[in-house]
């Protein structure tokens, strides 16, 4: 039997290794939703305004019960000085007037993720609107919203790039192997003739296919293996949101997924072409 020419062999590895990495990337994304969700949780800072004359001895007070709120990351709490505010905004705006401090006394923390949400959120503005020297609580909790909103858009741009490509590979594949069992023509004719079964004829050209599916699959692993690793070693947000579990279980659908769609395609395609001659 004739193989697959190289040219064709390397349009449908290409087509599949794109498709293979589309639908890894999806189903990470899918997968990491919440994981990522809950870190922007962590990372939306609440700001606590106080008095200018409020005395350390309550600052310290106000701050000690935030750190012992059990929906509050203790480690998140800071007291930021209205004269290091100042000191950091004048780094990042430039031509800010140092002589006229606009900047108040505020605390600043972080909510655990498994606590956020609009009733916690609501409970605490309520019980330090109630304590001595707090002018204001605010937050940035249309930020979570966006990050949803942005990965869903992400994902769905994902998933309709990932079905371009599985019908661009379909037409691969359905044009190869067409064009392979048109070459073979007369060679599948004598095995017919000698008695044949369809199941033994198949057989090296979904052994083909198996083979390319096997190569767009290692070259996956390759692609998705240097983006992760980039991710983790850059030592940014993205590493901490990475869950190898979720990063096994998305290659491992990626590849099923890419497998049925090679094999049930050339096998339709083989089982049509047979049935008529």
């Amino acid at each position: 039997m004739a193989k697959i020419k190289k040219p064709s062999t390397f349009y449908t590895t290409l087509s599949t290794t794109i498709v293979l990495v589309l639908i890894s990337l999806f189903l990470l994304l899918y997968f990491h939703t919440n994981n990522i969700t809950n870190i922007v949780k962590e990372n939306i800072n609440i700001l606590v305004e106080l008095e200018d004359n409020l005395p350390q001895g309550a600052i310290d007070n106000l701050t000690s019960k935030l750190t012992n709120n059990p929906n509050i990351i203790p480690s998140s709490v800071e007291f930021i000085s209205k004269e290091n505010a100042l000191k950091i905004m004048s780094k990042d705006i430039e031509g800010l007037d140092i002589e006229e401090n606009p900047f108040k006394n505020i605390i600043e923390f972080n909510i655990k993720s498994a606590s956020y949400s609009d009733a916690t959120l609501q409970q605490l503005k309520s019980d330090l609107n109630l304590e001595k020297g707090v002018l204001g609580i605010y937050h940035e909790n249309e930020s979570l919203e966006d990050i949803k909103s942005n990965i869903q858009r992400i994902s769905f741009g994902i998933l309709v790039l990932a079905i371009v490509f599985i019908v661009l590979a379909l037409s691969i594949i359905f044009n190869t192997i067409r064009l392979t069992l048109l070459n073979d023509k007369k060679l599948i004719k004598t095995m017919q003739m000698v008695g044949a079964n369809p199941s033994f004829i198949k057989k090296p050209y979904l052994r083909d296919v198996f083979f390319v599916s096997i190569q767009a699959a290692m070259i996956t692993i390759v692609i998705l293996g240097a983006m992760l690793g980039y991710l983790v070693y850059s030592q940014n947000i993205f590493g901490e949101v990475i869950q190898w579990p979720y990063v096994f279980i998305s290659i491992a659908l990626a590849f099923i997924s890419a497998f049925f769609i090679l094999i049930l395609t050339s096998n339709s395609t083989i089982n049509s072409f047979l049935a008529k001659e």
